[in-house]
């Protein structure tokens, strides 16, 4: 039986709002480019704290790798159209993708093993 506590509720609370911090103002500003490097940043920042350890495994594995691929496509894809405008910008979010898509490769093949 699965019993909601309340610091599962205060902790989906806190995500929910350090998600909304992130979105809310790329989208007013119509700066979509910051918001991608802000979720590449606080996606790093997730795995590297273990946020994801405190998760059933059941949970963390449907939500840890589907998103690490998505922010790779979404950083590639704000690289590529910054490098265009802006290549100081541009150059870290491709590095921080490049180095992104390499670690998801690595973690998906030795969780296979």
């Amino acid at each position: 039986m699965f019993f909601i506590t309340f610091s599962l509720i205060f902790l989906v609370v806190i995500g929910i709002i350090a998600f909304l911090t992130f979105i809310v103002p790329a989208f007013m500003n119509k700066k979509i480019s910051y918001g991608i490097l802000r979720l590449l940043v606080m996606h790093w920042l997730l795995f590297l704290t273990g946020v994801y350890t405190l998760l059933p495994t059941n949970i963390a594995d449907a939500i840890f790798m589907p998103v690490w691929l998505v922010l790779c496509v979404a950083g590639a894809l704000t690289a590529i159209y910054e490098f265009e405008n802006n290549k100081g910008f541009a150059i870290p979010v491709a590095g921080l993708t490049a180095i992104r898509l390499l670690f998801s490769i690595f973690i998906n093949g030795s969780s296979k093993m």
